[in-house]
């Protein structure tokens, strides 16, 4: 029976992302936070696990580009999904008695406009994930409200106080789907990598580039994270459409492998097709 993880609890937006990338799935397991989502996979808890990696407004989640660099798992497909933020609280409220928000910190600089310009004289509290937020929300006092997805408070007897409160409307993030196994070939590929510099020096990221532009491999992101040795080395993330089997690609790899101190093949996995709104 397959097993697949998410960043919990109920009603969490990584669970809208694992349920609409697989409706078959024999468990639905929550998980805490992202580095034990993670370890489950590597501890064979679970088969797969959906992880966020990127939002549209506040870039990659770090924590999960992190653990990609230091466990050896495979990206067998990913979902990009419409995020819609709510402030949620225990009961119907003005806005001006709210004194505490908790909530995930990407979530919470995603509508820090809101906040600012509705809100006076509140703090805010940080949470695993906007689901784990909700969740607190009922052990605390009324002056605390949470943001997450509207549909978590069907878990729980609490209230919207207000839909939509991102401060930007085409809001998205990307989740991608975790696994030891490598994902299926399909029509329509996408390719992740990391690699890292063998010695700092002038032009090494366009020496890297350089070899998808001249095979007409079109780059979909591009980011990069301190290598955790020295202050100013870094390890680059690359995503790039097409099949690391594909000849132009493998062969575009084979040279960037030799160009690196450090390359590590993420996946490669069917591209998401649209955007899902729920």
């Amino acid at each position: 029976m397959s097993r697949l993880g998410f960043l919990g609890p109920q009603g969490s937006f990584t669970e809208v992302a694992a349920r609409e990338y697989e409706h078959q799935v024999g468990e639905f397991i929550p998980y805490n936070d992202i580095k034990s989502l993670v370890l489950g996979i590597v501890k064979d808890d679970i088969d797969r696990a959906v992880v966020p990696i990127e939002n549209s407004i506040q870039g990659g989640v770090t924590l999960t580009l992190d653990l990609l660099a230091e466990f050896d798992l495979n990206i067998v497909g990913e979902v990009v999904l419409v995020i819609e933020q709510s402030l949620v609280a225990k009961k119907k409220m003005d806005l001006a008695e709210i004194r505490h928000v908790i909530s995930h910190p990407q979530a919470l600089a995603q509508c820090r406009s809101f906040l600012e310009e509705n809100l006076s004289n509140y703090e805010t509290h940080i949470s695993n994930s906007t689901s784990e937020a909700i969740q607190q929300l009922t052990t605390l006092d009324d002056s605390w409200v949470a943001i997450g997805n509207s549909r978590a408070v069907d878990h729980y007897d609490l209230e919207v106080l207000a839909q939509g409160i991102q401060d930007n409307r085409d809001n998205c993030t990307r989740f991608i789907v975790l696994s030891k196994e490598e994902g299926i070939k399909s029509q329509n590929n996408k390719t992740s990598i990391i690699c890292s510099v063998v010695e700092d020096h002038p032009g090494f990221l366009y020496d890297i580039l350089h070899e998808f532009a001249i095979r007409g491999i079109n780059l979909t992101k591009i980011e990069s994270r301190p290598a955790k040795r020295m202050l100013g080395e870094y390890i680059f993330f690359i995503d790039f459409e097409g099949h690391y089997q594909d000849e132009r690609v493998k062969t575009a790899l084979e040279l960037v492998r030799y160009k690196s101190s450090w390359y590590k093949l993420l996946g490669s996995y069917e591209k998401a097709v649209g955007i899902v709104e729920f």
